[in-house]
Parts: structure tokens; sequence; C-alpha cells
């Protein structure tokens, strides 16, 4: 319904669906990459890979993944195993629409991402819950373990049965054990500054103008009536002779 709705708004738009990729930036140790699930081949520096294959690393091994199509970067840490759900991408004109959803089976990532803005999403899910990123620097667990470096991290989890949501800030970290949030100590914060650093410089580099939200409105909705046009911008009076009718300002985005 709400892919119906969205093309709904667009009669005049043509809208581009295509999935996304991700780049392989560097490998240390062993990477191993499968297509199916079933078979496994090395992982190499300047790979790409699309939505369906799952990435392993081995121990004391990591992968650098960029997501140019949405401005994301991520270190697959050791141990882990990561399988690219989804890496959805809808331009609309000069607007793009993001949605990529990654399943953390093992191990944990660390990543820096650029910030997205509804309907865009960034999601990594775990066998205990979910991470949605917005646009900051945080590590996932795949026991939904949650450190937020920079911006925040919405979390949506369950314990013994019962489901739990927090908004990780900057500087707190979510324990999924004791459902608290508890700032993160130190020294906790200073062993993850060169995977933090890592990813940081990769999403520096990377497309600063996708995964953006397309303008609001998209169009005015009803329950009754539909979908509708934006009524036409009232007409301006025209400018006193005495004074400067311009207007101006700086509408910028992180």
């Amino acid at each position: 319904m709400v892919g119906i709705v969205a093309m709904a708004c667009f009669p005049a738009a043509s809208a581009d669906f295509q999935s996304g990729e991700l780049t392989i930036k560097a490998v240390q140790g062993t990477v191993m990459y499968s297509p199916d699930h079933l078979t496994w081949a090395e992982v190499k520096p300047g790979m790409t890979f699309g939505a369906g294959v799952e990435l392993r690393t081995g121990p004391q091994s990591s992968a650098d993944l960029a997501f140019d199509y949405s401005g994301t970067a991520l270190r697959l840490r050791q141990n882990s195993l990561l399988e690219l759900a989804k890496l959805d991408e809808m331009v609309v004109e000069e607007n793009a629409i993001i949605d990529t959803r990654l399943n953390l089976e093992s191990g944990s990532v660390v990543g820096s991402q650029r910030k997205l803005a509804k309907p865009s999403t960034f999601t990594i899910t775990t066998p205990n819950g979910s991470a949605t990123i917005k646009g900051t620097e945080y590590l996932v667990a795949a026991d939904c373990t949650i450190a937020c470096f920079r911006g925040e991290v919405a979390v949506n989890a369950s314990h013994q049965g019962a489901p739990i949501s927090a908004q990780v800030p900057a500087g707190f970290s979510f324990n999924p054990v004791s459902s608290q949030l508890t700032a993160t100590a130190s020294d906790n914060l200073s062993s993850f500054n060169r995977d933090i650093q890592a990813v940081r410089d990769y999403a520096d580099k990377l497309k600063p103008d996708h995964g953006q939200p397309i303008k609001e409105p998209y169009c005015p909705v009803t329950p009754v009536k539909g979908h509708h046009p934006p009524p036409p911008p009232p007409r301006r009076p025209p400018p006193h002779h005495d004074h400067d009718d311009g207007h101006g300002g700086d509408h910028g985005e992180w």
C-alpha cells in the first residue's frame, strides 16, 4: 500500500526503481561471500554485491563496505555474518528514496550514515531486534547491543517476549538484557576509534545527494477525496517602491 501511495503522488514524474549495490573497499584476513546461501568464495577489494548476498568474516578479520547510493559506510567486524536483504532505491526526478535492510546474524558492524529523512530508511535487523539508522555513527551487535557514537539510533527489541523501544543518543549504549540505556565507558569508546575513523573516512567520500527526502509535501491525501495536486501558490502583491521585497534563506541538511 505504501508503494501505491508513493507512485500515485507523482502522476507527472517518472519513477526509476533500481537495486543498489555495495562496494568492498578493504579486506583484512579471511572474508567470504555467498550468492546462494550454499557456496562460498573469497571476497576481494573492488568487488560489488547486490541484494541477496551473504558476507562472512573469520577471526581477526574485517571487511569495509561502501553503499554509495545511500551514503553509508560499514565495517563488518570479525566473526560476523551479514545478509544484504534489501538494497532498494527509487529515483523520482532529482530525489531518491532509499530502503535498505541488512540482516546481522552474528558478530557486529560499525557504521557511519549520512542523514536520511523520511521516507528513506536504513535498518539493521538482528535475531533479537532491529536498529533504524537516520544519520549517525554507531555499533550494532547481533545480540542487539547498540552503541551510538554520534547522532541517534532507534532500537526495537524484545526481552522475555516483551517489546522494547528506545532512542539511543550519542555517548550511550543499549543493553538488550537489562533493556536500559547506559553511558558508554570511555575504554569501550577508545576500542572502536580505529573502526569509527575508517568508516567515517569512507562515508565522507560518498555522494552527498542520495538518500535525501523528496521535497515535501509529496501531495495532499485525504481519506475521502484521495490524492489531489497541491493548490497554486498565492499571488504576491507588487513590491512597494520604498523597500526591498526580496527573500533569502539557507536551508541545508547535514
